[in-house]
């Protein structure tokens, strides 16, 4: 089906779970819920296409999957946006202005701090007045920090080693190259989603980090650790 379609592709390129899109889903089902589809922020082409006529008379074509991913995507880029330009709130900076080394690690970080709070805006501006709590409440909270930060590392790298190639891509621009680190909106929006697209994979690098610390707490082989040296550890 054309839900099982998306599903797997946004799946499969960068372990995306669409909400609205689960392959467990009920075909028939009417309506699409307070919580799919990033918050109902369903452009109507995307809305219309699933629940029209055509959809029970004809069946969908690979052009209509084709449209229905971009449109998607093309969601997914405006949420990202839209989540930054909060972000650069947060540091008391305009979208406008130009940001320097720090400057972009403390935007990047305040940035994974709204996107891991799931749309909880209470929660994240919690955590902004409490810091303290980030280690407790977001796992492996400095690891996130510096895969973050890591974005930003590897832009400049890439005006550092390979200038000609950064410019044809746009990453690199008069005042914002090697000679000038510095950093514009579309370059921060660019870094965020590298996050959303790799996000998984590093991700499942912590868990595996998190499974063998258990797994040597458990050193009589039962599957269970006991609770002091859990929290103790």
């Amino acid at each position: 089906s054309l839900r099982y379609l998306v599903h797997r592709h946004f799946n499969r390129k960068s372990a995306l779970h669409i909400r609205g899109f689960e392959p467990t889903r009920l075909g028939n089902a009417s309506g699409w819920g307070d919580a799919d589809i990033l918050s109902q922020r369903v452009p109507t082409f995307v809305e219309s296409v699933l629940e029209s006529r055509h959809k029970a008379e004809s069946g969908f074509s690979m052009g209509d999957a084709a449209h229905l991913i971009a449109a998607l995507e093309q969601l997914i880029f405006d949420s990202e946006g839209a989540l930054l330009e909060k972000a650069y709130g947060r540091i008391s900076t305009l979208p406008q202005q130009p940001l320097d080394q720090e400057d972009i690690g403390s935007l990047l970080q305040a940035y994974m701090v709204y996107w891991l709070s799931g749309g909880y805006e209470e929660m994240a501006e919690d955590l902004f007045k409490k810091p303290e709590f980030l280690d407790t409440v977001i796992p492996h909270w400095r690891s996130v920090v510096a895969f973050a930060r890591g974005h930003a590392e590897a832009l400049n790298y890439r005006r550092q080693t390979n200038p000609a190639a950064a410019a044809a891509s746009g990453l690199a621009r008069p005042g914002f190259n090697a000679m000038s680190p510095r950093y514009a909106f579309e370059d921060a929006h660019g870094m965020t989603g590298e996050i959303t697209r790799s996000f998984a994979s590093f991700w499942e690098a912590q868990c595996d980090s998190m499974k063998m610390q258990l797994l040597e707490m458990d050193t009589h082989h039962t599957g269970r650790v006991p609770l002091s040296k859990f929290y103790g550890t």
